[in-house]
């Protein structure tokens, strides 16, 4: 017989605070291996969905580290 564990279903935006307390449930219940293998298959269906939609990041979408201006002008000379 498997144990069962039931988790609620949640269709809402999850943000930083909610997914942590999520995989902290997901760790407690399944055990670091299992929530891995989670974790990766939620990671690849946001990108199937994601391309699905034509959605697409671009240079300018994500955020620079301010404090890494120094490596950049490095690179330049």
């Amino acid at each position: 017989m498997t144990n069962q564990i039931e988790l609620p279903f949640c269709n809402k935006t999850m943000d930083r605070v909610a997914m942590r307390r999520l995989i902290s449930k997901l760790i407690v219940c399944f055990g670091i291996a299992s929530t891995a293998n989670i974790l990766d298959q939620v990671k690849i269906l946001g990108f199937q969905q994601a391309t699905k939609a034509s959605i697409s990041l671009g240079i300018d979408d994500l955020l620079a580290v301010p404090s890494r201006g120094w490596l950049v002008q490095d690179a330049e000379k």
